[in-house]
């Protein structure tokens, strides 16, 4: 067994020792037990052209300029149990997602198919501990995401949100252990200790046509690079209500790995950030983030990178009739480096961490050009508006140029750094609610349109498109 997994393990059994005592100390006073159980299912198609990436790449995960397109349906179906009492729960949910693929240029249809059983995933499992210690404290070991009442755990996402960056949305899960202490409604502190292994060893059957690593760059790779780390996460909303802050400090460790044959180096990244979430006035409110990064590859090279988010949302007290309107103007930065695929030379490209997720455009991830969802050489300033037509119905539709932060040799187009114009449009809507008070059952759904105009940072000028429509059901 591997050593650090082992520690993992070691961990997960102390800290389960460590609130055993006052778990049977609850059970005497009596606590009462529940069951829960329920599953959810996801329907989703996708259609895509021109996306640029590597011009030429043949793999059937990257559309490139070379003409490919993609046009498929993916189903997730999950299930899920929770045996929970007041201050305990043990979680376990279970996925399985499908890939069909209707059209495709170039490869088989096969060759871009999920076919069906696929893989079972552990996707969740778990054990909780709630409101310990004067109920200021609450801890949970094993595999878990990382969300708070749906919403993301630790900021906006930009550096922590996704622990299975190639697995795409099948699961976003991590190995971890994470204690939060929470002396008051409005202030609280994260600890948290990450091992993901690339490789999943909580499945069952054999997934086709290639393997689904967790940690991976694109389908050549070979599962062996783990990520590893952790940090600390405080907020406080007590100091000034109009002006909530957050500061983290993140390390993370990612082992060597195979990409197209070629032996990558292993890095260590140090991540200092902080968030500022301003409320100038009733209607006009703010988001800054700001982060540094200084660490070191195996080959002795340092990296570093600098990201910065600047934006502004402004609501009016008008209406439109009874949709309530909203507008919005943001800056987004990520450092580059013009030589970064060497590995024997410093680094200044940003480093997403745990962040490989769309982001601002579900397009582009599927074209990349430092791997799977790898945000960085980047400046994107963006605006837009939208309406909060009615509850769970809202249009959001927004978009900009996009520039590299600096000139890399793998753009395609005469040493330029622009890359091109991104717009995009959502529309999610209800379509079914139990209308029995307590009962379970819902469903919902959404349609997103992007388009990319390419700039002379790539080799291609033909118009990239994205469309997908979604239904989620739950039970």
């Amino acid at each position: 067994m591997n050593s650090r997994i082992a520690i993992f393990l070691f961990s997960l059994a102390a800290g389960c020792l460590a609130v055993a005592e006052e778990e049977k100390a609850v059970a005497k006073n009596g606590d009462s037990f529940d069951w829960d159980l329920g599953a959810d299912l996801r329907v989703r198609q996708e259609i895509m052209d021109n996306i640029p990436g590597h011009p030429g790449d043949p793999d059937c995960a990257y559309p490139t300029a070379s003409g490919k397109n993609l046009n498929w349906i993916r189903f997730r179906p999950r299930v899920w149990s929770r045996f929970s009492t007041e201050h305990a729960d043990f979680y376990l949910r279970l996925a399985n997602e499908t890939r069909e693929t209707i059209a495709r240029n170039g490869n088989s249809r096969r060759e871009c198919s999920y076919s069906f059983p696929d893989e079972l995933v552990v996707d969740n499992l778990y054990l909780g501990f709630r409101n310990l210690f004067d109920d200021q404290l609450d801890l949970r070991i094993g595999r878990q995401d990382f969300f708070d009442n749906g919403a993301p755990a630790f900021g906006a996402g930009r550096v922590m949100l996704d622990g299975t960056g190639y697995d795409g949305s099948r699961t976003v899960a991590f190995d971890a252990i994470r204690l939060t202490w929470h002396p008051t409604d409005k202030q609280s502190l994260d600890a948290f200790a990450i091992y993901n292994n690339g490789d999943n060893k909580l499945s069952l059957g054999r997934p086709r046509p290639y393997p689904r690593p967790a940690n991976a760059f694109d389908p050549r790779d070979s599962n062996e690079m783990d990520e590893f780390g952790g940090g600390l996460y405080y907020k406080n909303r007590e100091l000034c209500d109009d002006l909530p802050f957050e500061l983290y400090y993140v390390y993370k460790r990612e082992t060597s790995y195979h990409r197209g044959g070629v032996r990558h180096s292993g890095r260590y990244t140090n991540t200092f950030g902080g968030r500022l979430l301003p409320k100038f006035t009733e209607t006009l409110s703010g988001e800054v983030e700001g982060a540094l990064q200084a660490g070191q590859k195996d080959s002795g090279a340092s990296t570093a990178g600098a990201m910065g988010f600047a934006g502004l949302t402004y609501r009016p007290e008008e209406t439109i009739g009874t949709a309530k309107p909203f507008f919005k103007a943001s800056c987004y930065y990520l450092s580059g480096d013009k030589q970064r695929t060497n590995d024997s030379d410093r680094d200044s490209n940003w480093n997403p961490v745990w962040a490989r997720w769309p982001q601002d455009s579900e397009m582009l991830v599927y074209g990349p050009l430092y791997g799977l969802g790898y945000w960085s050489n980047m400046i994107f300033p963006s605006a837009g508006a939208g309406l909060d037509i009615a509850k769970n119905h809202r249009i959001n539709i927004y978009g900009g140029p996009m520039f590299c932060a600096t000139q890399d040799h793998l753009g395609g187009g005469n040493g330029s750094d622009y890359q091109g114009v991104l717009g995009v449009a959502r529309y999610d809507f209800p379509i079914w609610k139990n209308p029995n008070e307590g009962g379970i059952g819902e469903i919902f759904g959404h349609i997103l349109a992007e388009c990319f105009q390419p700039g002379d940072y790539y080799a291609s000028d033909r118009t990239a498109y994205f469309f997908r429509w979604e239904i989620y059901a739950t039970f």
